[in-house]
């Protein structure tokens, strides 16, 4: 399988992008202070930082000229495949065009780098450069573009016919233009690479959810059938069922339903990929007591297997949240599960109550297990994270619950956090908002 993108790989390149975009700022900010060089320094940086788009950073590359009349430049960019290639020319007087592109297309027709940057830096006529000779154009003075320690190329400015040499003030003028440049294209390619990172990335990210579903679904089908028969068994259609039987099927059909609840987590975040905006919610009326008794009820079997004390504190009748009750139970299911798996076994005590708060109701779900190591109480709500081995009793489950279901509570305007003391176990809060309901008339 192909080698994905990493999040850091994607991070490293888009501090890159914010550090040349901060020296390009520098640049300018300096340069405006160094009166008319300074100035067009100033003017050239702000037409290269319109666009992080490639194409259009090498156009405003080739749009660079000198503070002479007529000045134009000729860019040559070294591909990543490491050919050299010219882009089209831009003459700033467009009745001079068409010469200045054949004359670059006759000029050391696509040159090397190091031997167009071998050409006489004193600012030659292009009379003494292999012999050609050209009317209407008189000096050129190329420049490396470098930046981080590579050349991507060369600028070769031209003057017109019978210019006077390069002075010391324009020769320090294209250097800092051809750095400005080369930071430019240099920030373009990194803004490319970053979007093919992110297609790959996506791309990726598509083909692991289809996988998942499809394996996901795969099992299900096996699994159904295991509780199917496990029912024929039971009801003695396939013969007499001895007590022992009974507990061996029971354990059988409870086995069959945790794979089943493993299974759907997987496939829900493959569907969702930590978006549930992306599931259907209904949202309505959700009485907290009605809610906190029906979960009670439903796991009330695999507390006393763990010989475990369930206790709940009584929410008044009237309390209601605003949510969508089977995500609500689906969560506070996860909440007491986890509890189950990581509180004190055999005489630990859960205890779930509910909290009244002006605009919302927090429902604590809190053990007298070991608790959370400060350092992981918030990676645990990462997907696929779970408490080391040896930390706790637990059993099964692949790390999905907590990062569901905190993506639940979010998306019903609500939030899940935890908080804990290592030692002294754990207290995870499910706040949801709370129903607003009319105002009552008073006599």
């Amino acid at each position: 399988m192909a080698d994905y993108p990493s999040d850091d790989r994607q991070r490293a390149l888009a501090e890159r992008l914010l550090l040349g975009a901060l020296r390009d700022q520098d640049m300018a900010r300096i340069a405006f202070g160094d009166g008319a060089r300074g100035r067009f320094v100033a003017s050239v940086s702000r037409d290269l930082a319109q666009s992080l788009d490639e194409s259009a950073t090498q156009a405003a590359v080739a749009r660079c000229t000198l503070a002479r009349d007529d000045s134009w430049c000729i860019v040559d960019i070294i591909d990543l495949d490491g050919e050299v290639h010219r882009l089209p020319i831009a003459h700033p007087n467009p009745s001079k065009q068409a010469v200045a592109q054949e004359f670059a297309d006759h000029w050391l027709s696509r040159p090397g780098i190091a031997q167009l940057l071998a050409t006489d830096a004193d600012g030659a006529s292009p009379s003494t450069v292999n012999g050609i000779g050209e009317p209407g154009f008189g000096r050129i003075l190329p420049v490396p573009l470098a930046v981080r320690g590579s050349v991507l190329g060369a600028i070769t400015f031209v003057t017109r016919e019978n210019d006077p040499p390069f002075s010391a003030e324009e020769r320090a003028l294209a250097s800092d233009i051809a750095h400005l440049c080369a930071l430019a294209l240099d920030n373009a390619r990194l803004y490319r690479e970053a979007q093919l990172l992110r297609d790959l990335a996506d791309v990726a990210n598509r083909a692991k959810s289809t996988f998942l579903s499809s394996m996901t679904h795969e099992l299900m089908t096996p699994l159904n059938a295991i509780g199917g028969y496990v029912t024929l068994m039971e009801m003695g259609l396939r013969g007499p069922v001895t007590a022992e039987q009974r507990v061996d099927l029971a354990r059988i059909r409870q086995n069959q339903a945790h794979l089943l609840t493993l299974i759907s987590e997987v496939l829900a975040h493959a569907r969702g990929e930590g978006k549930p905006g992306g599931l259907e919610y209904r949202f309505g009326e959700v009485a907290v007591e009605a809610m906190l008794r029906e979960v009670v009820s439903m796991l009330q079997a695999a507390v006393d297997e763990r010989h475990l004390t369930l206790t709940w504190v009584t929410a008044p009748d009237d309390e209601v949240v605003w949510a969508d009750a089977v995500r609500t139970r689906q969560i506070l299911l996860n909440l007491v599960m986890n509890a189950i798996k990581y509180g004190r076994q055999h005489d630990g005590t859960i205890t779930l109550e509910a909290v009244p708060a002006r605009a919302a109701i927090a429902i604590h779900v809190t053990d007298d297990g070991e608790g959370i190591p400060e350092e992981k109480l918030e990676e645990i709500f990462d997907p696929f994270v779970q408490l080391p081995k040896g930390m706790s009793d637990r059993r099964g489950g692949v790390g999905l619950g907590l990062a569901i279901s905190r993506d639940l509570a979010r998306a019903m305007n609500g939030d899940l956090t935890v908080s804990s003391v290592f030692g002294h176990g754990a207290r995870f809060t499910l706040e949801l908002p709370r129903a607003r309901r009319p105002r009552t008339s008073r006599a």
